[in-house]
C-alpha cells in the first residue's frame, strides 16, 4: 500500500460520499437490492488494495456490485451468494450482452415461446398475495417470460424483468407499490383516482425499455478475465486455487431481512416460502458469528501470503460479546487466527436518507477493515 492510512481516509471521504446515481455504470442499477454496497466504495477498495490481474472473491456478493467493479477494473472474479435473487443479478452483471441489438434479437426469438407458455399456465396456482400486485393479463405475461428466461439461462434479461417487477411508475409492471421492498401503495394511489396505474401493462415493451436503460453506461470489459458465480453456503466454500483478496460485505447479524425484503422477486424465481431462506442468509447474532468464524478460517487457507481480507461492515453491537461487529472480526482474524494484520480502518457516518429501515433506523455508521495476510 503506497498511500498512508490518513491519505487513504481522506481519499475515501472524497470519492465515496457523493452520489453516484448519474455516473456509475448503469448495470449497477439493473434491479434494486436492499443494503447493497455503494459502487464507489467497491471501486475504491478494489483500486487501492488490489492490482490488475488479481483474483477477487466476494462470498456474500448480494447485488454483484463488488464483483462487477472488480471485473471492470481488470480483476478476475469469484462471486457467491446463497440468495437466488443475488445469484441472478450477479450472473447478469458478470455476463452481460455485448449490445442492445443482441438482446433485442433474443427478445424477439423468445416472444413466440412466451405466447405459447401463457396458454399452459394455471392462474389458480398463484398465491393471492402475489396476484394482488398485478393485472391478471400482466401477471400471466410476467410468469411466462420468467419461465422462458430461466429455461434459457438469460440472466441479464431476467434481471431486467425483476428490476421492473414492482413500483408505481408507468415503466414498471405492478399496481402502485414500493420499489426496493414489495408493499402495495393502494391507499396513497387509490384506483378511483389513479385508474391508469391499475391497467394492463405490456411486459415486452417495458422490458425493451429497461434493457436500454441498463446498457446506457458500460465500461470496456475484458472477456478473457475469469468470472465464476456460485449459489452456495459461503461457510462451506474452499477452492483449489489461491486468491489475492476477499472483498465482501457480510450479512450483519439480522440487521436486514434479505429474503423477506425480496420475497416477491424470489417467488418468481421459485422460492415459494422466503422464511427458511431468511433464516440462513439473514442470520441472528450467534448464528452469524458462527458462520463468519468458519468463513474467516476458510479464507485464511485460500488467501495468498500478502493477500488481503477486506470487510465492509455496519456498526452492529453484540450484547453477548460486548463488542461491535468490526471488533469481533478483528479479534478473530488478528488474535485467534493470527495470520493477519489490520492495515487500514475507516469509519463513516451513514446519511439519514441512506438508512434502509423505516423511520431511518438501522446502522448509523459503516466501517471498512483491511487486513493483510503475513
Amino acid at each position: 500500500m503506497s498511500k498512508s492510512a490518513a491519505s487513504l481516509s481522506k481519499l475515501f471521504d472524497a470519492q465515496c460520499t457523493k452520489s453516484v446515481v448519474g455516473s456509475e455504470w448503469s448495470l449497477h442499477q439493473i434491479a434494486p437490492y436492499i443494503g447493497k454496497v455503494k459502487s464507489s466504495i467497491a471501486k475504491f477498495l478494489i483500486e487501492n488494495f488490489t492490482k490488475k490481474g488479481d483474483v477477487i472473491y466476494d462470498p456474500f456478493c448480494g447485488a454483484g456490485t463488488i464483483p462487477f467493479e472488480a471485473w471492470s477494473s481488470g480483476r478476475n472474479v469469484i462471486a457467491n451468494d446463497l440468495n437466488d435473487y443475488a445469484y441472478v443479478l450477479t450472473k447478469a452483471k458478470l455476463f452481460p450482452p455485448s449490445s442492445f441489438d443482441e438482446v433485442y434479437s433474443q427478445i424477439e426469438a423468445m416472444e413466440p415461446l412466451v405466447s405459447e407458455k401463457i396458454t399452459e399456465l394455471n392462474r389458480g396456482n398463484i398465491p393471492e398475495w402475489v396476484s394482488a400486485f398485478f393485472h391478471d393479463k400482466t401477471l400471466l405475461e410476467v410468469l411466462a417470460w420468467v419461465e422462458i428466461l430461466k429455461a434459457n439461462e438469460s440472466w441479464f434479461l431476467l434481471s431486467c424483468l425483476l428490476g421492473i417487477l414492482h413500483h408505481q411508475r408507468p415503466g414498471f409492471l405492478s399496481f402502485p407499490s414500493s420499489h426496493t421492498v414489495p408493499y402495495l401503495r393502494v391507499k396513497k394511489f387509490p384506483k378511483e383516482d389513479f385508474p391508469e396505474l391499475y391497467e394492463y401493462r405490456n411486459v415486452k415493451d417495458r422490458l425493451v425499455k429497461k434493457v436500454k436503460r441498463a446498457l446506457k453506461r458500460s465500461p470496456n470489459l475484458n472477456e478473457n478475465l475469469e468470472r465464476t458465480v456460485y449459489n452456495e453456503d459461503a461457510s462451506e466454500q474452499l477452492f483449489q486455487t489461491q486468491i489475492d483478496a476477499v472483498i465482501t460485505s457480510p450479512p450483519y447479524m439480522r440487521q436486514l431481512d434479505y429474503a423477506r425484503d425480496n420475497r416477491l422477486r424470489l417467488w418468481f424465481l421459485g422460492v415459494e416460502d422466503y422464511r427458511p431462506l431468511d433464516a440462513t442468509i439473514s442470520p441472528k447474532e450467534l448464528d452469524f458469528i458462527d458462520i463468519i468464524s468458519k468463513c474467516l478460517n476458510n479464507w485464511n487457507d485460500i488467501i495468498r501470503p500478502g493477500g488481503k481480507c477486506i470487510l465492509f461492515l455496519g456498526d452492529n453491537y453484540s450484547k453477548k460479546l460486548n463488542l461491535t461487529l468490526p471488533e469481533i472480526l478483528e479479534d478473530i482474524l488478528v488474535k485467534k487466527i493470527g495470520d493477519f494484520n489490520l492495515i487500514f480502518k475507516h469509519e463513516s457516518i451513514i446519511p439519514t436518507n441512506r438508512r434502509v429501515r423505516r423511520n431511518h433506523v438501522g446502522n448509523k455508521s459503516e466501517t471498512v477493515l483491511v487486513f493483510q495476510k503475513d
